[in-house]
């Protein structure tokens, strides 16, 4: 069950036991893939997965922690204080319409501490977890058997998922491997960021993206979670 598809009176007959929140984040990414990467594909998971499992989810939210790209145009970021406040205000809710749990799947890392935040501010109303989709059992693993390197930012990972999501490739001027990373990523300025990755991405090879390999781990990420989904419920 999708809510923003949904009628007051199916959420009110729904098994109110856990609702799944999908989280990413309005940045660039480079000419490989959309400003909303991270949300399409945390969305496009946590769909499948919850239409399977017969699970709520909740709207995606787009918007994210993503302080280091605003140097580059169409990039929409939030506070930390504003977006743990958003998160905790949402958990809040989902106890008030009488979820027992609530799951945050994120498409973005900038948004844990955050998110961490939110789940201590609402004080354990409801059990409240946070991961990325690259958390649920099996994916790292997955990873690395189908990409040579997936990198730190504009993975080939990702950039191979929202390409089959949407059902085409997104080709740019660069194609090939963004530099390593200089130094602790949680620390770069937005003007740091610009300076030592002008291209946007850190890491990643990305002439080994291919929509097929975004369909198999597409494909194995939403099977973790389902089997994931079935223990927390």
């Amino acid at each position: 069950m999708n809510l923003i598809e949904s009628m007051s009176a199916e959420v009110e007959k729904a098994e109110h036991s856990l609702i799944i929140l999908p989280v990413g984040s309005l940045e660039q990414h480079g000419t490989e893939a959309p400003l909303g990467c991270d949300g399409l594909v945390a969305e496009a998971i946590c769909r499948k997965a919850g239409e399977i499992t017969s699970t709520p989810v909740l709207p995606t939210l787009y918007y994210g922690c993503s302080h280091s790209h605003t140097s580059f145009p169409g990039t929409f970021s939030l506070s930390f204080e504003t977006y743990s406040k958003l998160l905790c205000e949402i958990i809040r809710e989902a106890d008030r319409n009488g979820f027992n749990s609530i799951l945050i799947v994120s498409g973005h890392g900038g948004n844990r501490l955050a998110a961490e935040k939110a789940m201590e501010e609402a004080g354990g109303i409801i059990t409240s977890s946070y991961m990325g989709y690259w958390q649920f059992p099996g994916v790292q693993e997955e990873e690395n058997r189908l990409f040579k390197n997936t990198g730190y930012h504009i993975t080939t990972s990702e950039v191979s998922m929202v390409w089959h999501i949407l059902s085409r490739s997104i080709p740019g001027k660069f194609s090939g491997c963004y530099p390593p990373a200089q130094q602790k990523m949680t620390v770069v300025s937005p003007e740091q960021w610009k300076h030592l990755y002008p291209e946007g991405g850190v890491g990643a090879d990305l002439s080994d993206a291919s929509i097929e390999k975004g369909r198999i781990l597409f494909q194995f990420i939403t099977d973790s979670m389902v089997d994931s989904t079935h223990k927390i419920r």
